[in-house]
């Protein structure tokens, strides 16, 4: 019978769940930044789009950061597209969330 040793993956799973609390922050910042420019008639529609596309990708990342233990392969790259997709989207707003969860994406796949 052979042994599996299992690796904990509690640094993937702290980086990716407080990236994500960081990327809905960012997103509701966009969002107000957005309802801000909408106000003056600057079309702010777009950022508030942007925004609410952070949240959602933030929100998954969280939830595949919890999951990770199931695959690591998968999850880690899935929470590493979920990171480019947070600094796409908010870009200057996104860049703190987005590096912890491309960092939590990139443990996944190099931890064993």
């Amino acid at each position: 019978m052979a042994i599996k040793s299992t690796t904990g993956r509690v640094p993937e799973m702290v980086l990716g769940i407080i990236g994500g609390v960081f990327g809905i922050i960012a997103g509701i910042l966009a969002m107000s930044i957005g309802s801000l420019a909408g106000a003056f008639g600057q079309g702010g529609s777009d950022v508030i789009g942007l925004g609410l596309g952070c949240m959602f990708v933030s929100v998954l990342a969280i939830i595949f950061s919890c999951i990770i233990n199931k695959n690591r392969i998968l999850f880690g790259v899935l929470i590493l597209v979920c990171g480019i997709l947070n600094i796409i989207f908010v870009s200057m707003f996104g860049i703190l969330s987005g590096l912890l969860i491309i960092i939590a994406g990139i443990l996944a796949l190099v931890r064993k």
